[in-house]
């Protein structure tokens, strides 16, 4: 009986030994391990806010009611599930940061007609994660914009999902995707690459290619729609842009100032002026380009105007803190001029601030209201916009002319671009 009984007392010894050993070791492994687990996928929402660019934007937010954003307004909050819609009147710009930071990491430009959705927009919680940015977006139809910024410590991952796949995005750079019935397009411009999956497959696009995703297939690497205009952005500075000197009125009036700055590391193009009495300066780019085998003529720019002492664009219409000027050859052989107009502050009277150049023998439509200090992103299509004044498409494009002018001024491009589909 002893026996039986020291024995027993031994063995419950050794159990609870190796137990406690057992249990230690696990304690020091899958506690370190959890402790990690939750420093890398701990996350927290990235600053995302929308404005509008043009018209009124529709914001539905998942648990609350649907809201109106007006041209004017500062930028306002969006959370993760939201839905911005905008009509044929209406553009939006999407602006991601990491929290408590003012440095962007995308913009995205919501074109008319479209309907997107912010599935999720996220951020490691702790700097010790080795995890990216994530902002993953759904377009039901549309067409979208997105930069992808350079420079930042930590990277942002796109993923876009639309009714024929996904794609994903890890590069900076500048991408755009256009749902559009049936069919998705996908375009990496310039630098940048892109993942695209469709129909069980994959493909990987470079810089400067599309891909076509339909409900069947997936096509590509296709030819991009191609920019005519060469560093559009500001990247080189102002190579391959022709400066000329600033036009004062008055000689005892001091010029401007033309430069290529930098705001969130992005380069604009700046022209600034103070002064008494008219003042102009332009930057030119020749082209010389056969535009009369394609479809579309896109002209894009993103603008902002800071400054403007006049109203509107001046007495006659012609002193808009900036015109972008295309000089082409229309159908018919004949050299014309299209001209578009941006001013921030002013009420239109047709006596005293006239909403157009009344001085001006060039093609035009009304002069465009800004936002005062806040991007703007413009886009039309030029073969559309002379059809529905009733003048022939372009054969031949031979420039294209950024103008700033008026008295004291200050006007930031971000981009411009003349994109041929």
């Amino acid at each position: 009986m002893t026996v039986t009984r020291t024995f027993g007392r031994h063995q419950l010894a050794w159990t609870i030994l190796f137990s406690s050993f057992f249990f230690c070791l696990l304690l020091s492994v899958t506690v370190p391990v959890a402790v990690t687990a939750f420093l890398q996928n701990a996350t927290q929402p990235l600053d995302v806010t929308v404005q509008a660019n043009q018209g009124t934007v529709g914001v539905n937010e998942e648990n609350g009611p649907r809201r109106a954003v007006l041209v004017g307004e500062p930028p306002g909050e969006v959370d993760a599930r939201a839905t911005i819609q905008t009509d044929t009147t209406a553009s939006a710009l999407l602006t991601v940061a990491p929290p408590d930071e003012t440095e962007p990491l995308a913009i995205m430009q919501i074109s008319g007609n479209s309907t997107v959705q912010l599935v999720e927009a996220a951020a490691p919680r702790f700097r010790w994660s080795n995890h990216s940015h994530q902002v993953e977006v759904d377009i039901q139809t549309g067409r979208l914009r997105v930069d992808i910024l350079f420079g930042g410590a930590r990277p942002l991952t796109l993923v876009v999902t639309t009714p024929q796949g996904r794609v994903d995005v890890s590069q900076p750079g500048r991408y755009t995707f256009e749902v559009n019935g049936d069919t998705t397009q996908v375009t990496v411009h310039g630098e940048g690459a892109a993942e695209v999956a469709a129909q069980d497959s994959t493909l990987t696009l470079g810089p400067n290619q599309r891909a076509e995703m339909t409900a069947d297939a997936l096509i590509g690497p296709l030819d991009p729609a191609r920019d005519l205009i060469r560093n559009g952005n500001f990247s080189q500075g102002l190579d391959n842009w022709a400066l000329f000197s600033w036009q004062v009125e008055l000689p005892d009036q001091p010029k401007g100032e033309t430069s290529v700055t930098s705001a969130g590391g992005n380069p604009l193009l700046r022209f600034a002026r103070e002064g008494v009495g008219h003042a102009d300066v332009r930057a030119t780019q020749s082209i010389g380009q056969d535009v009369s085998g394609y479809d579309a003529l896109r002209l894009s720019a993103t603008v902002r105007i800071l400054n403007q002492s006049l109203g509107v664009c001046g007495v006659q219409g012609s002193e808009c803190p900036l015109f972008i000027i295309v000089n082409y050859i229309d159908d018919s052989g004949v050299n014309r001029v299209w001209q578009h107009g941006f001013f921030a502050t002013g009420v239109i009277d047709d006596n005293l601030t006239p909403g157009a150049c009344i001085s001006c023998a060039v093609v035009q439509r009304p002069h465009e209201r800004v936002p005062l200090g806040q991007f703007f992103f413009y886009e039309v299509n030029l073969i559309d916009e002379l059809a529905s004044q009733g003048f022939l498409p372009p054969r031949h494009i031979e420039s294209i002319t950024l103008v700033g002018s008026g008295h004291t001024f200050t006007t930031e491009v971000s981009d411009v671009a003349l994109v041929v589909e």
